[in-house]
This record gives C-alpha cells, structure tokens and sequence, in this order.
C-alpha cells in the first residue's frame, strides 16, 4: 500500500528521470569496485591503442619529405663562417612547416623520428644517401607502428569485452535477483492489482533494455571520449589555439543529439507499454486454455491478440523511425560541422596558406579520426534514450516499499499454543465500503471454527487477515495474545498452514511440492506427510514414483490427488493453525471423501478456520460462524443453529438439501 502511495507523487521530469536513472544504473556496478576499475583502465588503453592507428601519418609524411631540404642547407649556399646567419635555412625549414618555434611538439617528435629512422636503416644495413636512408627507415617505423598497434589492440580489446561482460552479466543479475526480490515481497492487495502480463514484462522486456543500457554505458559511452579525447589532446599539442575549434565541434554535435534524442525516448516509453500489453493478453490466453478450448474462442483470441501485436509493431515502428531520423539527421550535422571545422582552422584563423601542408594534414587526419567516436557517441546515446525508458520501469518497481513490513521491534512468534482472537476488527479495500465490519471473535487453540454465509459476505477476507495477507483497518488480531503486528511475518507464516480451493503444484516433482511445507525435510518426513494425507500408495504407482513431475499447475494429476498433494505439504509444515478456504467443494463425490479422510488427520490437535459452501462439510464444527454483509449474525453448533427459528444457517441449508436435519 505505501508502494501505491509513493505511485501518487506528481511525475518528475523526464530529464530528471533520465538522469537519475542512468545514476541508479551505475550504482549496481558498486558491489563490482575492483571489476569497475579493471574495465575502465582497460577500456581506456585500449580506446588509446586504437586512436594510436592514426599517429602513423606522422612517420608517413616523413617518406615525401625531403631531408636536403628540411634538415641542411641547400647544395652550393655557403654555411655562415663560425656559425653565423643560418635564415636561409631556416626560411626553408618554415616552407616545410617543420622548424623549431612553429610548432614544439612536432619538432620534438620528429627528432626523436629520425633517431628511430636511422636506428631502422642501421638495423638492416639499408645503404645510399642520407634521405634514402631515411625514406626506408620511415617505412620501417609506419610497419612497425602497425605491427605493435595491431598486438596490443587484440590483446586489451579481449581483456576489454571479458572484463565488460563480466560486470555487465552481474549488474544484469543482480538487478533481475532484486527486481523479483521486491516483488514477491509485495502486499497480496498489490499482486492483486497488477497484471501478470505487467509483472512479466518488467522482469524480462524491461530488465533486457535496463541491461542494454548497462552495455551502452561500458561499451561505447566509455570507450569513444577516450577516442575523442586522445586526438584532441594531439591536436591541441600542435596548435593550442585549435583547442576553441575542437571544442566548438563537440559542442555543436552534443547540443543536436540532445535534441534529436528526447523524441526517441518518449516513442519508447509508449512501446515498452504496449510490450506489457501484449505479453498480459498472451499469458490470459494461455492461462485459460481451457475455456478458450471449451468455447471455442480461438478466433476470437487469435484476433484479440493480433491487435495487440499491431499496435506493438505501430508503436516499435514509431520508434524505428525516430531513431533513424536521429542517426540521419547526426551524421549530416556532423559531416557540415567537420567541414566548417577544417575551413575555420586553414582560412579563416589560419590566414589561409599560412598553415603548412604537414600541420593541415595532421590536423584533418586528427579531426576526422574525431568524426568516427562522434557517430558512435551519438548513436550509443539515442541506444541508451531508447532503453532508458525500460531502465525506468524497472526502478518504479524496485522502489515499491513492501506495504506490511515487520515492525523493527518485531520478535519470532514461537511455541504458541494457536489461540486466535480478532478485536474490533473492519477492513476494506482501498476504503471502497467496509466489507468486515467490527468483527469480535474468540478461537480457542485446537478448536474448530467454521463460517458460512452469502458469497460477499466477507468469509475468506476475515481468515486471509491472519496471516497478513492483508492489516485490518481497524481493530487487531491476536495469536496467543501476541498481535500478529508486533511479530515477525516468517515466524506467523510458519506457525500457519493454508489449503485452498484450487490446489497450485509448482511444476516439478512431487517430492518437491509436498517438502515446500518444510524446506529441510526428511523423505521420511515427506512419505510420512503424504501417507497422512492419503496419497501415499497413489505416488508410489507413479513411473517415477516421488521424482514424478505433475506439470503445469498439476495438470498430470486429477484434481483430488493435487487436493492431497497440498494437504501432504500441510501436514509436512506441522503449523499450529489451518486454514481450510471451500478445500473440497470442487471435488467429485469419491475424491472429497478421500480428501476429507485426510483433512481430519491435518486437523487433528489444530486450530482450525474452515470456510464452506458445503454445509455438510462443516456440521461437526465445534461452531459455526454466519457472516453477513460483513458482520457475524449467528454464532453455535451445527444442532444449536438448525433449532433456532428463523436462522439463516437454517435457510441456507434447508436450500442446499431440502430437508431440516
């Protein structure tokens, strides 16, 4: 109920809800600190490594260069005696764009080149003049530039996936384990409330976009500012002043995928609920296979379901193509402003052919290298628009707050004796009119109490109150003088077993079903519980015998061996109170009987609450309660109630068997 609450606050905004839940997608990496870590770096290097590819047009300029003109003075000019003026060579060495003072960082490079050159040259005895030396040299260098990129690439990219994948399938886990954590902890009148269909989606459709989300955020929105980052520090290095350029790039590329990517996430959102829309009219169809088949409403389903469909691939295609107007319209923003950038730096800051042809080269090299993390920046942040919208699902449920949580004063209810006593107790659902309405009652443990009444008159309401399905409105119930609000819920639920109306079997052997009554139970426990629910010698017929799986929902079984299955797993539990709700009234005639036989052994030295339609299933109730309208009317034993004139437990069974026994 408080989950329903915190539903009613206005709606944040979407920037903010995007924003906080990219933040509570990175804080599921916390339990995986040293894994985090190990990914960054290793993501890092690796985005450098790559980026280091185009550091091989620096060596590869080197092969049309002209050492005779770059580096000595020109043939028949006469070197200025003891050192003197040295501007002509020094005039050449600016045509070439190369002389110290222009630009520090690529002379500094480039002398650290021509000892590796030469080191290159000496290394396979390569003979001529000085440039031709060189020229193979700068080959050799490029080739070996490759060579170590290419091994070092291969060896982080492999740590790099192993180490992304790992964190990611761990987020991924851990999310999932808490997601359903949190809703199995939810109040009964939540799971009332929601669609099956819903609850599905959000585990599996929204859980998979959250993950890709997770993908995104270590893949390319981790790895490309590195790639951005190492060409730009490159180029800033030649000239600080193309810093104003390359940032005016990025700010123009990132001012357009904002805008471009807020009609993806909202195109989303409405797809991810027409997902749940799909997935609940697959489930009701599936889960009523039955009736479908008995009515014979195929058709009728097949086109309900068809619709839903259609309206999922109208809404996905909606999507599709918003993203696919994002990418379009991104590349072509970021193909103009590259272009611009280029003109900017040569004509315009650059004083046109002031720039030397080594400089602009590098500089559009390094820029464009800037081009490719900028398309997949933009392309990784419309994926993460497009799936943030699932990630947000996915928090809406994980910050639900269980409506009944134990007190933190709460303490085990333990070796109580079962007695049960409502005071005052009213309840309504959601305040829509009381449906119990000052219940005072007083159950004596080992005692057996039945109600009766009209359909709505609040029956299985006043006994789902004891094990906290549900809190009362007003009022309290208390178990041995303990109110069951002061105790702990695991403690209340062991002390407490329910048999229903229709028996639910988990798909999977019977042993299994009958030891979910106690988890660390014996075999000999489990055949002992089914022998006292008379089942025993029907299992051992079994092919497998207790290994058997009875499929979905029991289908394998009739419906009275499903009955004494779940009273086996009753027993098993041992609980000091029992809940019958109409255990028998789906039954045939030959089954309720053996269902009755073993009901009587689970009710033995019990307290027990029975709601009954059948009145014959009740009249050796010790007594017998009548609810009516939310209130109980009449109160005795079978004898006391049938002799009193006028009573409704009288009408009601004279009208189930016509006689007045």
């Amino acid at each position: 109920m408080d989950g329903q609450k915190k539903s009613a606050k206005p709606p944040r905004r979407a920037g903010k809800q995007d924003t906080t839940a990219v933040k509570r997608l990175m804080i599921t990496f916390l339990p995986q600190a040293l894994l985090v870590i190990a990914t960054f770096l290793t993501t890092a290097v690796y985005a450098g490594i790559e980026t280091a590819r185009i550091g091989a047009v620096i060596p590869l300029l080197r092969l049309f260069d002209d050492d005779s003109e770059t580096t000595a003075p020109k043939s028949g000019e006469a070197e200025a005696p003891g050192g003197g003026d040295a501007e002509p060579a020094a005039q050449a060495s600016d045509d070439k764009g190369i002389s110290a003072g222009f630009s520090p960082t690529l002379d500094a490079l480039y002398k650290k080149l021509d000892i590796v050159e030469i080191w290159f040259a000496d290394l396979f005895g390569v003979e001529g003049d000085k440039a031709h030396r060189k020229r193979v040299g700068a080959l050799c260098t490029v080739t070996a530039w490759f060579i170590i990129v290419a091994v070092l690439s291969v060896g982080f990219n492999l740590l790099h996936l192993v180490l992304r994948a790992k964190l990611v399938i761990s987020a991924r886990v851990t999310l999932q384990n808490r997601l359903c954590e949190n809703l199995l902890r939810q109040p009964l009148a939540f799971h009332n409330d929601q669609k099956r269909g819903e609850l599905i989606t959000r585990l599996t459709n929204d859980v998979t976009g959250a993950t890709i989300c997770l993908n995104t955020l270590t893949g390319p929105m981790l790895s490309e500012p590195f790639r951005l980052l190492f060409p730009i520090v490159l180029i800033i290095s030649i000239k600080w002043w193309f810093a104003f350029i390359v940032a005016g790039f990025i700010a123009a590329i990132m001012i357009q995928v904002r805008k471009q990517t807020r009609k993806v996430h909202r195109r989303a959102k409405v797809r991810q609920r027409t997902i749940a829309r799909v997935t609940e009219a697959m489930m009701q169809m599936f889960s009523g296979i039955r009736v479908v088949k008995a009515f014979g409403l195929e058709d009728v389903k097949t086109r309900h379901y068809r619709r839903r469909n259609e309206d999922f691939a109208r809404d996905a295609m909606a999507t599709e193509v918003a993203k696919a107007w994002t990418r379009s319209k991104m590349e072509l923003v970021t193909n103009v402003i590259l272009v611009l950038a280029v003109l900017v730096a040569t004509v315009v800051i650059g004083g046109g052919g002031n720039l030397s042809p080594d400089i602009i080269l590098i500089f559009g090299a390094f820029l464009t290298q800037m081009y490719r993390p900028s398309k997949a920046l933009t392309r990784a942040y419309g994926e993460l628009m497009d799936n943030l919208a699932g990630a947000g699902r996915v928090f809406e449920f994980l910050d639900l707050v269980p409506g009944m949580p134990d007190r933190p004063d709460a303490k085990p209810l333990n070796g109580i004796a079962g007695r049960v006593r409502y005071e005052n107790v009213s309840f309504s659902y959601k305040g829509n009119g009381k449906v119990l309405r000052g219940i005072d009652l007083d159950v004596p443990a080992g005692e057996v109490v039945a109600f009766v009444g009209h359909s709505g008159a609040g029956k299985s309401t006043l006994v789902n109150l004891v094990p906290r399905f549900y809190d009362p409105d007003e009022g309290s119930i208390f178990i041995d003088g303990v109110d069951i609000r002061d105790c702990t819920r695991e403690s209340l639920l062991s002390a407490i077993a329910i048999v229903t109306q229709e028996p639910f079997l988990f798909n999977t052997s019977v042993r299994e079903n009958i030891a979910y009554g106690r988890q660390n139970a014996t075999d000999e426990d489990i055949i002992a519980a089914a022998r006292a629910a008379q089942i025993h010698d029907f299992i051992v017929t079994l092919p497998r015998g207790y290994d058997t799986h009875v499929g979905e929902r029991g289908a394998n079984l009739s419906g009275g061996q499903c009955q004494r299955v779940t009273i086996a797993r009753a027993i098993l539990r041992d609980p000091k109170i029992l809940i019958l709700d109409e255990a028998t009234s789906s039954l045939d005639t030959e089954s309720e009987h053996a269902v009755q036989k073993a009901l009587q052994n689970l009710m033995h030295g019990r307290t027990t609450l029975v709601i009954a339609h059948r009145l014959s299933t009740v009249k050796h109730a010790d007594r017998i309660c009548v609810l009516q309208e939310g209130r109980i009317v009449e109160m005795g034993n079978h004898s006391d109630l049938m002799g009193q004139e006028s009573s409704l437990y009288g009408r009601l069974y004279r009208l189930q068997f016509g006689v007045d026994d």
